[in-house]
């Protein structure tokens, strides 16, 4: 569990990771259609009908965490190219029932990555910059005030609405790029989990191959090959004595 806060204000976030073991698809359609009213009460006056309709993707995949246990993730308007045996990781913020809103989605193995929400999306959907009755409260009384101060109510009225909305939207801001940059972490943290190198694979010297030669030695003469220097000069002897 990861948490985020801001104030008074606390996200918690969570991290899927493991092996896509199963993964379905299935598409919804929907139809709409317009038009067929009548105009001015004229029935013969009709305006024209136009019929659309929107396909819905709706994921469904199962995630294999390191310990075996198998997690059902849904996924509802967003066509992820997923296959089975695939490593990826989820990142999902926790709503105050803890139904999970899916954010990061990360494939390791295919190094690709889906932004499912985004810090505004996440603003939104889990409420944090709800709106102020109380400013409501303080402009409705100036107002009733202005009635019996000849206009001047109104006036502290619209300031301070002014101010107000001028706060709120600065702290808005604040949560949402503060939030976006923890988002951002988290996600550089479980990608830099998934691209942990692999071990290095040593080869054994049984395996290696021997890619010098050695030159062996010239091959020694035997003695019976090899000319004596004695006999050599006695023969030059015997045959200068039969010349003379």
């Amino acid at each position: 569990m990861h948490d985020f806060t801001h104030g008074d204000k606390t996200v918690s976030f969570t991290v899927l990771s493991g092996e896509v073991v199963g993964s379905e698809k299935l598409s919804e359609t929907r139809v709409t259609s317009t038009g067929g009213v009548h105009v001015n009460g004229n029935d013969g006056d009709v305006t024209p009908v136009r019929i659309s309709s929107v396909s819905i993707i709706n994921h469904e995949f199962w995630v294999r965490t390191p310990d075996g246990v198998e997690h059902d993730v849904k996924l509802r308007g967003v066509d992820i190219p997923l296959r089975t045996g695939q490593e990826i990781s989820l990142i999902s913020a926790l709503k105050k029932d803890g139904s999970p809103l899916h954010t990061i989605l990360q494939n390791h193995t295919a190094s690709k990555r889906w932004v499912l929400r985004d810090a505004k999306g996440l603003n939104t959907e889990l409420e944090l910059s709800p709106f102020n009755w109380k400013t409501l409260l303080i402009v409705l009384g100036l107002c009733v005030a202005g009635l019996a101060t000849a206009g001047l109510g109104f006036l502290a009225a619209t300031g301070y609405f002014c101010y107000a909305w001028y706060q709120g939207s600065q702290r808005k801001k604040l949560l949402i790029s503060d939030l976006n940059a923890y988002i951002e972490k988290l996600d550089n943290q479980v990608a830099s989990r998934g691209q942990a190198p692999s071990p290095v694979q040593i080869e054994s010297p049984a395996q290696a191959e021997i890619s010098f030669q050695v030159e062996s030695p010239a091959p020694a003469q035997s003695p019976a090959e090899t000319e004596s220097p004695a006999l050599n000069s006695e023969s030059v002897r015997r045959a200068l004595s039969r010349n003379l």
